[in-house]
Protein backbone atom coordinates (compact mmCIF):
# COMPACT_ATOMS: atom_id res chain seq x y z
CA UNK A 1 0.00 0.00 0.00
CA UNK A 2 1.13 3.56 -0.81
CA UNK A 3 -0.19 7.05 -0.30
CA UNK A 4 -0.25 10.42 -2.03
CA UNK A 5 -1.21 13.77 -0.55
CA UNK A 6 -3.83 15.73 -2.43
CA UNK A 7 -3.73 19.50 -2.89
CA UNK A 8 -5.90 20.15 0.17
CA UNK A 9 -3.76 17.90 2.37
CA UNK A 10 -5.99 14.82 2.22
CA UNK A 11 -4.04 11.55 2.23
CA UNK A 12 -5.20 9.14 -0.47
CA UNK A 13 -4.28 5.50 0.07
CA UNK A 14 -3.81 3.10 -2.83
CA UNK A 15 -2.47 -0.25 -3.99
CA UNK A 16 -0.20 -0.33 -7.01
CA UNK A 17 0.30 -3.45 -9.10
CA UNK A 18 2.64 -4.10 -12.02
CA UNK A 19 4.75 -1.87 -14.21
CA UNK A 20 3.76 -0.28 -17.51
CA UNK A 21 1.13 2.16 -18.82
CA UNK A 22 -1.03 3.26 -15.91
CA UNK A 23 -4.70 2.43 -15.35
CA UNK A 24 -6.45 3.97 -12.34
CA UNK A 25 -9.70 2.44 -11.05
CA UNK A 26 -12.38 4.80 -9.74
CA UNK A 27 -15.10 3.18 -7.65
CA UNK A 28 -18.75 4.11 -7.63
CA UNK A 29 -20.90 4.82 -4.58
CA UNK A 30 -19.95 2.57 -1.61
CA UNK A 31 -17.03 0.93 -3.46
CA UNK A 32 -13.69 0.78 -1.70
CA UNK A 33 -10.94 -1.77 -1.35
CA UNK A 34 -12.07 -3.44 1.87
CA UNK A 35 -15.29 -4.68 0.25
CA UNK A 36 -14.40 -4.65 -3.44
CA UNK A 37 -12.46 -7.78 -4.31
CA UNK A 38 -13.43 -7.71 -7.98
CA UNK A 39 -11.54 -4.49 -8.71
CA UNK A 40 -8.47 -5.87 -6.96
CA UNK A 41 -8.61 -8.96 -9.15
CA UNK A 42 -9.02 -6.88 -12.31
CA UNK A 43 -6.07 -4.68 -11.30
CA UNK A 44 -3.87 -7.68 -10.61
CA UNK A 45 -4.78 -9.28 -13.93
CA UNK A 46 -3.95 -6.06 -15.80
CA UNK A 47 -0.62 -5.93 -13.98
CA UNK A 48 0.14 -9.44 -15.21
CA UNK A 49 -0.49 -8.17 -18.75
CA UNK A 50 2.09 -5.39 -18.54
CA UNK A 51 0.19 -2.48 -17.01
CA UNK A 52 0.52 -0.44 -13.84
CA UNK A 53 -2.85 -0.77 -12.11
CA UNK A 54 -3.82 1.56 -9.28
CA UNK A 55 -6.72 0.67 -7.00
CA UNK A 56 -7.40 3.46 -4.50
CA UNK A 57 -9.87 4.40 -1.80
CA UNK A 58 -11.69 7.57 -2.78
CA UNK A 59 -11.68 10.28 -0.10
CA UNK A 60 -13.84 9.47 2.89
CA UNK A 61 -13.52 5.73 2.36
CA UNK A 62 -11.34 3.00 3.81
CA UNK A 63 -7.76 4.08 4.41
CA UNK A 64 -8.04 7.46 2.68
CA UNK A 65 -8.68 10.67 4.57
CA UNK A 66 -11.31 13.32 4.04
CA UNK A 67 -11.30 17.09 4.28
CA UNK A 68 -14.42 19.24 4.38
CA UNK A 69 -16.04 20.65 2.40
CA UNK A 70 -16.33 18.03 -0.32
CA UNK A 71 -16.34 19.13 -3.96
CA UNK A 72 -15.91 17.20 -7.18
CA UNK A 73 -12.84 19.36 -7.87
CA UNK A 74 -11.17 17.91 -4.76
CA UNK A 75 -11.62 14.40 -6.15
CA UNK A 76 -10.04 15.56 -9.40
CA UNK A 77 -7.09 16.85 -7.38
CA UNK A 78 -6.85 13.42 -5.73
CA UNK A 79 -6.58 11.88 -9.18
CA UNK A 80 -4.00 14.44 -10.25
CA UNK A 81 -1.80 13.34 -7.36
CA UNK A 82 -2.27 9.67 -8.26
CA UNK A 83 -1.53 10.29 -11.94
CA UNK A 84 1.65 12.16 -10.99
CA UNK A 85 2.71 9.23 -8.81
CA UNK A 86 2.00 6.85 -11.70
CA UNK A 87 4.30 8.73 -14.06
CA UNK A 88 2.21 11.61 -15.37
CA UNK A 89 -0.39 9.93 -17.58
CA UNK A 90 -3.10 7.32 -17.05
CA UNK A 91 -6.21 5.70 -18.41
CA UNK A 92 -9.17 5.98 -16.02
CA UNK A 93 -11.58 3.10 -15.53
CA UNK A 94 -14.71 4.06 -13.62
CA UNK A 95 -17.56 2.07 -12.13
CA UNK A 96 -21.05 3.59 -12.00
CA UNK A 97 -21.02 7.07 -10.42
CA UNK A 98 -17.23 7.05 -10.44
CA UNK A 99 -17.74 8.31 -13.99
CA UNK A 100 -18.47 11.76 -12.58
CA UNK A 101 -14.90 11.92 -11.27
CA UNK A 102 -13.39 10.36 -14.40
CA UNK A 103 -15.15 12.78 -16.78
CA UNK A 104 -14.25 15.81 -14.67
CA UNK A 105 -10.63 14.67 -14.54
CA UNK A 106 -10.47 14.16 -18.30
CA UNK A 107 -11.87 17.66 -18.77
CA UNK A 108 -9.31 19.13 -16.36
CA UNK A 109 -6.23 18.30 -18.43
CA UNK A 110 -4.32 16.40 -15.73
CA UNK A 111 -2.81 13.68 -17.90
CA UNK A 112 -5.82 11.47 -18.66
CA UNK A 113 -5.09 9.60 -21.89
CA UNK A 114 -8.23 7.43 -22.20
CA UNK A 115 -11.50 6.66 -20.44
CA UNK A 116 -13.27 3.36 -19.83
CA UNK A 117 -16.65 3.98 -18.20
CA UNK A 118 -18.80 1.14 -16.90
CA UNK A 119 -22.49 2.06 -16.67
CA UNK A 120 -22.34 5.76 -15.78
CA UNK A 121 -25.72 6.46 -14.08
CA UNK A 122 -26.25 9.79 -15.81
CA UNK A 123 -29.72 10.68 -17.03
CA UNK A 124 -30.34 14.12 -18.49
CA UNK A 125 -33.06 15.91 -16.52
CA UNK A 126 -33.18 13.48 -13.58
CA UNK A 127 -33.55 15.51 -10.38
CA UNK A 128 -32.20 14.01 -7.14
CA UNK A 129 -32.78 17.06 -4.93
CA UNK A 130 -35.34 15.25 -2.76
CA UNK A 131 -33.13 12.21 -2.37
CA UNK A 132 -30.19 14.42 -1.40
CA UNK A 133 -32.27 16.26 1.19
CA UNK A 134 -33.33 12.97 2.76
CA UNK A 135 -29.78 11.63 2.84
CA UNK A 136 -28.42 14.84 4.37
CA UNK A 137 -31.12 14.68 7.06
CA UNK A 138 -30.45 11.06 7.95
CA UNK A 139 -26.69 11.52 8.03
CA UNK A 140 -26.92 14.68 10.12
CA UNK A 141 -28.91 12.66 12.66
CA UNK A 142 -26.25 9.95 12.71
CA UNK A 143 -28.58 7.46 11.04
CA UNK A 144 -25.98 6.00 8.70
CA UNK A 145 -27.63 2.59 8.53
CA UNK A 146 -30.93 4.14 7.51
CA UNK A 147 -29.17 6.38 4.99
CA UNK A 148 -27.54 3.41 3.31
CA UNK A 149 -30.82 1.49 3.20
CA UNK A 150 -32.57 4.56 1.74
CA UNK A 151 -29.90 4.94 -0.93
CA UNK A 152 -30.11 1.32 -1.98
CA UNK A 153 -33.91 1.22 -2.02
CA UNK A 154 -35.03 4.68 -3.10
CA UNK A 155 -32.09 5.95 -5.16
CA UNK A 156 -30.78 2.79 -6.79
CA UNK A 157 -34.07 0.87 -6.80
CA UNK A 158 -33.03 -2.40 -5.16
CA UNK A 159 -36.06 -4.27 -3.75
CA UNK A 160 -36.59 -3.91 -0.01
CA UNK A 161 -36.29 -7.62 0.67
CA UNK A 162 -32.91 -7.74 -1.09
CA UNK A 163 -31.61 -4.79 0.93
CA UNK A 164 -32.90 -6.37 4.14
CA UNK A 165 -30.97 -9.49 3.23
CA UNK A 166 -27.82 -7.47 2.57
CA UNK A 167 -28.18 -5.88 6.00
CA UNK A 168 -27.92 -9.33 7.59
CA UNK A 169 -24.59 -10.09 5.91
CA UNK A 170 -21.27 -9.95 7.81
CA UNK A 171 -20.01 -7.14 5.58
CA UNK A 172 -22.93 -4.76 6.16
CA UNK A 173 -21.03 -2.69 8.73
CA UNK A 174 -18.28 -2.00 6.20
CA UNK A 175 -20.88 -0.84 3.69
CA UNK A 176 -22.56 1.45 6.25
CA UNK A 177 -19.16 2.88 7.20
CA UNK A 178 -19.05 4.86 3.93
CA UNK A 179 -22.62 6.16 4.14
CA UNK A 180 -21.44 9.79 4.56
CA UNK A 181 -19.90 9.64 1.07
CA UNK A 182 -23.24 8.81 -0.55
CA UNK A 183 -23.96 12.52 -0.80
CA UNK A 184 -20.67 13.04 -2.64
CA UNK A 185 -21.64 10.75 -5.50
CA UNK A 186 -25.28 11.74 -5.64
CA UNK A 187 -24.43 15.46 -5.60
CA UNK A 188 -22.10 15.00 -8.58
CA UNK A 189 -24.69 12.93 -10.46
CA UNK A 190 -27.47 15.41 -9.66
CA UNK A 191 -25.47 18.43 -10.81
CA UNK A 192 -24.65 16.75 -14.11
CA UNK A 193 -28.21 15.57 -14.68
CA UNK A 194 -29.80 18.99 -14.19
CA UNK A 195 -27.23 20.75 -16.38
CA UNK A 196 -29.21 22.26 -19.29
CA UNK A 197 -26.10 21.77 -21.41
CA UNK A 198 -25.90 18.03 -20.59
CA UNK A 199 -25.45 16.95 -24.22
CA UNK A 200 -22.50 19.29 -24.82
CA UNK A 201 -20.79 19.49 -21.42
CA UNK A 202 -18.08 16.98 -22.45
CA UNK A 203 -17.48 18.29 -25.97
CA UNK A 204 -13.86 19.09 -25.16
CA UNK A 205 -13.04 15.53 -24.00
CA UNK A 206 -11.45 14.02 -27.09
CA UNK A 207 -9.44 11.16 -25.55
CA UNK A 208 -10.37 7.64 -26.71
CA UNK A 209 -13.32 6.45 -24.64
CA UNK A 210 -15.33 3.28 -24.32
CA UNK A 211 -18.63 3.04 -22.46
CA UNK A 212 -19.64 -0.39 -21.22
CA UNK A 213 -22.93 -1.79 -19.99
CA UNK A 214 -24.23 -5.24 -19.17
CA UNK A 215 -27.32 -6.81 -20.66
CA UNK A 216 -28.57 -8.01 -17.23
CA UNK A 217 -28.39 -4.69 -15.43
CA UNK A 218 -30.81 -2.19 -13.88
CA UNK A 219 -33.45 -0.68 -16.16
CA UNK A 220 -32.22 2.43 -17.94
CA UNK A 221 -28.50 1.77 -17.56
CA UNK A 222 -27.91 0.74 -21.20
CA UNK A 223 -29.75 3.83 -22.39
CA UNK A 224 -27.70 6.02 -20.05
CA UNK A 225 -24.53 4.46 -21.45
CA UNK A 226 -25.76 5.16 -24.97
CA UNK A 227 -26.40 8.80 -24.13
CA UNK A 228 -23.03 9.34 -22.45
CA UNK A 229 -21.21 7.74 -25.37
CA UNK A 230 -23.14 9.95 -27.80
CA UNK A 231 -22.15 13.06 -25.81
CA UNK A 232 -18.43 12.27 -26.02
CA UNK A 233 -16.61 13.12 -29.28
CA UNK A 234 -14.43 9.99 -29.40
CA UNK A 235 -16.45 7.24 -27.71
CA UNK A 236 -17.56 3.73 -28.60
CA UNK A 237 -20.06 1.40 -26.91
CA UNK A 238 -19.75 -2.20 -25.76
CA UNK A 239 -22.42 -4.41 -24.21
CA UNK A 240 -21.22 -7.32 -22.09
CA UNK A 241 -23.44 -10.43 -22.20
CA UNK A 242 -24.63 -11.78 -18.87
CA UNK A 243 -23.34 -8.85 -16.83
CA UNK A 244 -25.11 -6.65 -14.32
CA UNK A 245 -24.18 -3.30 -12.81
CA UNK A 246 -20.85 -4.73 -11.66
CA UNK A 247 -19.02 -6.95 -14.17
CA UNK A 248 -17.04 -10.02 -13.18
CA UNK A 249 -13.27 -9.89 -13.72
CA UNK A 250 -13.65 -12.65 -16.29
CA UNK A 251 -16.01 -10.48 -18.33
CA UNK A 252 -14.32 -7.08 -18.09
CA UNK A 253 -10.60 -7.91 -18.29
CA UNK A 254 -10.53 -9.23 -21.90
CA UNK A 255 -12.53 -6.30 -23.31
CA UNK A 256 -10.59 -3.78 -21.25
CA UNK A 257 -7.29 -5.20 -22.51
CA UNK A 258 -8.64 -4.99 -26.05
CA UNK A 259 -9.36 -1.29 -25.53
CA UNK A 260 -6.05 -0.53 -23.79
CA UNK A 261 -3.98 -2.13 -26.52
Amino acid sequence: MSTVTSQDGTVIDYDRYGDGPAVIFIGGATQYRAIDQNTRQVAQQLAAEGFTAIDYDRRGRGRSGDTAPWALEREVEDLAALIKAAGGTATLYSSSSGATVALAAADAGIGVTALALYEPPLFAGADHAEHLATLHSLLAAGQNDEAMRYNLKAVIGIPSEVVDGMAQSPGWAEIVAVAPTLVYDLTAVHEINIDPGWATRWASITVPTIVYSGDQTFPGMPEAADAVAAALPNATRRVLPGQGHGPTPEAIVPVLLEFLR
